[in-house]
């Protein structure tokens, strides 16, 4: 599964990806992004500048904040079915407005 990048990113048509069962790379466009290193950039990006009014940032946290572990995908391994979780959350993490 991916998520395309619609919000003025570019190029256009630019996408973020995930792939398989304990994730540790995040796939941006060509480039393969170890998990800690994604989540230390969008810490960066989250704390390196002063807010705005209006800021997306402020909805992000917010949404990341009310996400619950739930019951995960359904993923077999050697034929075996494995109990997994996810995180997830009822809010888009920002809007387009």
């Amino acid at each position: 599964m991916s998520l395309r990048l619609t919000c003025g990113t570019k190029p256009n048509g630019l996408s973020v990806k995930t792939v398989g069962v304990g994730i540790d790379t995040v796939f941006l466009g060509d480039y393969e992004i170890s998990l800690k290193d994604f989540l230390f950039a969008a810490h960066y990006v989250l704390t390196n500048t002063n807010l705005e009014e209006g800021d997306p940032r402020l909805q992000f946290v917010e949404s990341v904040r009310t996400m619950q572990v739930v019951k995960g995908y359904p993923v077999v391994v050697g034929g075996e079915g494995q109990e997994t979780k996810r995180l997830r959350t009822e809010d888009r993490p920002v809007t387009n407005v």
